[in-house]
């Protein structure tokens, strides 16, 4: 398998099937691994796989529902009547709602214990599982979580050659931003074949841009901002419309792309046919949600990556070139406008 390192001790390992061992020496006893109804059958696998003498599997409920403190507790409390110690691992096995649901129970529970990660879906490949932004919801997007890095990601190329085109083309948005904001080559590769693009060069390029960004910034402080691109909006019309995540930041990079337009001269218009080419939504009326101007400007008054200076939009000066600005109020109802939102 390739072996893909980030500063910090995280490992990503990306190839066809699970590696053995799967999880990384220790002398842990137990592991509990984290899933939902659809990764369930991967999940098995996992467990059979591992080498403690205590492996329980613990199953979250379906979709972002998931992502809130009551499922935290609940998972806390089988750790605590299964006697998990600071030696012991957790093990999320499905998409970003589980990475980021276990991982955020394992930098909390007895201030931080092991968690590896094995994503089922392409998003949670290239993004949610890398990098150690672990997060549930609480009155919008990730606003409870931790930095915690897992000490290992194992990406199996062979699940997600056999994922859905929905799941495929969802998570086909955030390797193309990786590209948009860091590797000219794989956006090309998106160009040239939209979303039947080989994940043998899609998953390994977008995860090292990642691995190099989050290496040089692991806790956001600067240069880890950039790969926020298009989450500004995108985590507002989330939150305001329940749009799936891959769908609502590809509508949030065109949303960017106009203020970039605007102050740099980026070819919005090229983004916009490489994401169509992709099938993925451009405005409101593509991704088939309607959202109010005030209820998204609301959402994004709450958005993590605002600060004293007011919103701050990461812009692209080129592909491969992003740049993190505040933007006025013109800028913001540009954008909105741009994507259908008024």
């Amino acid at each position: 398998m390739d072996r893909i390192l980030i500063d910090g001790g995280e490992e990503i390992l990306v190839g066809h099937g699970l590696p053995s061992p799967l999880l990384p020496p220790s002398d842990r006893l137990r592991v509990l691994v984290v899933t939902q109804p659809g990764a369930r059958q991967v999940a098995e696998a996992v467990a059979e796989r591992v080498d403690a003498p205590t492996v329980e599997i613990f199953e979250l409920p379906d979709r972002e529902a998931a992502k809130d403190l009551g499922t935290v507790e609940a998972i806390y409390l089988r750790l605590l009547e299964g006697g998990f110690s600071r030696r012991d691992t957790i093990v999320g096995v499905g998409g970003g709602t589980v990475t980021d649901v276990a991982g955020f129970v394992a930098a909390t529970w007895l201030r931080g214990v092991e968690v590896v990660h094995v994503p089922t879906t392409l998003l949670a490949a290239v993004d949610a599982a890398i990098g150690g932004k672990t997060g549930v919801n609480f009155r919008g997007k990730n606003l409870v979580g931790a930095f915690w890095h897992p000490s290992r990601v194992v990406i199996d190329l062979d699940v997600l050659s056999r994922l859905p085109r929905d799941l495929l083309r969802e998570g086909s948005a955030e390797a193309v931003k990786a590209g948009l904001v860091g590797d000219p080559l794989l956006v090309d590769a998106y160009r040239r074949r939209g979303l039947d693009a080989d994940l043998e060069v899609v998953v390994p390029r977008a995860v090292a841009v990642k691995a190099r960004v989050v290496s040089a910034d692991f806790r956001e402080a600067g240069r880890r901002a950039v790969l926020n691109y298009g989450h500004t909006v995108g985590h507002a019309l989330e939150t305001v419309t329940g749009l799936a995540h891959g769908y609502a930041v590809a509508v949030g990079m065109t949303a960017a792309a106009e203020i970039a337009r605007r102050r740099h001269g980026f070819d919005g218009d090229d983004q916009r046919r490489l994401l169509q080419g992709m099938g993925l939504p451009v405005d409101v009326d593509d991704a088939g949600v309607d959202a109010g101007a005030d209820a998204v400007l609301e959402a994004m008054a709450r958005d993590k990556k605002r600060d004293v200076g007011g919103i701050r939009f990461v812009l692209l000066r080129d592909v491969g070139d992003p740049t993190v600005e505040h933007v006025t109020p013109d800028d913001v109802d540009a954008a909105l406008e741009a994507v259908g939102v008024r």
